[in-house]
């Protein structure tokens, strides 16, 4: 979280009054958006999505797994459990964060350029984030279906 508020505040004092957001296939850009609604746009997004995922584990958390599924073994360890549980959900938002805070940079980097100019391919950092995201979405479910709980 620090990463991307430090982002964004770089972002905000940095940028032009008007930021590219879309570039043609050559490079140029031909999409705007003033700085302040990118700020305040961002950072609602951004204090909303990490709400509602801390809401959402909260819930979760409460949630008595030995009702759902009494022969469970992750059931029968309510801490182990709460703890996986607990981990998914802080490594969720520390990626989605850090992939947010990435984007950031690399939009100030586009709109720190003469013009304003697409001149490096951010393809790849698209795809490795939705990747990570995608593995650690997965990574939950799998993780209770195919093992059990440490004996500490």
């Amino acid at each position: 979280m620090p990463l991307l508020v430090v982002a964004l505040m770089l972002c905000y004092f940095t940028m032009p009054d008007n930021a590219a957001v879309h570039h043609d296939e050559k490079g140029n850009p031909d999409g705007f958006i003033d700085k302040q609604t990118f700020f305040y746009f961002t950072f609602a997004v951004v204090i909303a999505f990490n709400f509602l995922l801390n809401l959402l584990k909260t819930q979760v958390l409460k949630i008595d797994f030995a009702k759902v599924n009494p022969l469970s073994t992750w059931a029968k360890n309510p801490q182990k459990l709460s703890g996986l549980i607990e981990g998914w959900f802080n490594a969720f938002v520390a990626t989605t964060n850090t992939f947010i805070a990435f984007v950031l940079i690399g939009l100030r980097r586009i709109n720190g350029t003469d013009g304003q100019k697409l001149d490096f391919d951010y393809n790849w950092v698209l795809i490795v984030g939705f990747a990570l995201l995608i593995i650690l979405i997965f990574f939950l479910p799998l993780r209770l279906l195919f093992s059990n709980p440490s004996e500490d």
